[in-house]
């Protein structure tokens, strides 16, 4: 039999089976896309780190993903190996800002928003005639307060939620009594031993169903940037309470007009013309970071040319009740990180 390969028989058989060809080639491609998207890790809510910059706030550059691992020269890191994806909406202005927000809010999204807490005129007037100040914090807070996660400590968390709600907790506190778990001794200090077989433990269990950990292997290399994870977290803990220790960082207090479970007004019944005022604690203060300016600039404060400034601008917890535990404090590495690298960079200009 005649099995020669040649040119004509090539032409032949294109002129009369090309459409069998290119069928076979588009589903070698959808073949290969579906074994891609199903084999792909899926980044889970709190592998998903995403960052919101209110109207009025000007954001440095970052850098990509790998930078914030830690994938360069520095001696930090701003996100853990488990953030899998990090996005940056800088582009929110006036008009869109609350269609945007209440679209990502209403669907579990975000993680941080940078907002200023410096007060101005709103345009209205009180009964007195006065004019009646705010902030973009407080009509922020005003939306969204139960986005947002408690700082106040021990002080009494102003708005009714269950207990069990990660977001009514401290959230430091939180964090701490997290970082407990995996280390036998005070976490607070330098000589603090992890326990091991806990991370090992815990991390097994979060490994199963995660295709990244299909072989014994993946998951001792897993388990190895698991216990840096952890001790990286313990060491942003320390460094934040220090700040907040030191004047470096503190938590605003805003006034709140929260409804009121007492029939206020004396009209007989409870409803939501019976309010009360309450302190709030819901954002980190990063006005007296060393080198802000460098990283965060509000159009709210501007110096004697115009320039804008860093004081005002707050970090905002967002949504710690929709992350897995493990990964709810992931803001607190990326604070420690702000201020770290302000520093580094006031220190480059100098």
């Amino acid at each position: 039999m005649d099995a020669k390969i040649t040119k004509s028989r090539i032409g032949h058989m294109l002129s009369y089976d090309w459409i069998k060809i290119l069928a076979l080639c588009a589903a070698v491609v959808v073949v290969w896309v579906l074994l891609f998207t199903t084999l792909a890790p899926r980044a889970t809510r709190g592998q998903t780190f995403e960052i919101y910059v209110y109207p009025n706030v000007r954001m440095g550059t970052f850098g990509d993903l790998g930078s914030l691992h830690g994938d360069n020269a520095l001696t930090y890191e701003a996100l853990s190996y488990d953030v899998l994806d990090m996005s940056a909406n800088t582009t929110l202005t006036d008009d869109t800002v609350n269609t945007v927000l209440s679209a990502h809010f209403a669907a579990g999204q975000g993680d941080v928003v940078f907002i200023s807490s410096e007060r101005y005129d709103s345009g209205q007037k009180d009964e007195n005639d006065n004019a009646v100040m705010t902030s973009d914090l407080e009509q922020f807070l005003a939306s969204y307060v139960y986005n947002c996660t408690w700082l106040g400590g021990d002080a009494e968390y102003p708005l009714t939620a269950s207990e069990e709600n990660a977001n009514t907790q401290d959230y430091l506190t939180a964090c701490a009594a997290y970082l407990s778990q995996y280390y036998t001794g005070d976490i607070t200090a330098d000589s603090a031993e992890q326990d091991r077989q806990a991370i090992e433990t815990d991390f097994r269990a979060r490994a199963d169903g995660d295709n990244r950990y299909k072989k014994e292997s993946q998951i001792l290399a897993g388990l190895e940037k698991e216990y840096g994870r952890i001790e990286n977290l313990r060491v942003a803990y320390n460094n934040v309470v220090g700040y907040l220790g030191d004047g470096t960082l503190s938590v605003t207090e805003v006034d709140l007009t929260v409804r009121s479970e007492t029939d206020v007004n004396g009209d007989g019944t409870v409803n939501d013309s019976d309010t009360v005022q309450k302190k709030g604690y819901f954002s980190f203060d990063l006005s007296d970071v060393p080198g802000i300016d460098y990283m965060f600039t509000t159009s709210r404060v501007t110096d004697e040319n115009g320039a804008w400034k860093g004081d005002s601008v707050n970090m905002i917890v967002l949504n710690t009740r929709l992350q897995e535990e493990a990964l709810r404090y992931e803001q607190v590495t990326f604070l420690d990180y702000i201020v770290k690298e302000c520093a580094r960079r006031q220190e480059l200009e100098s």
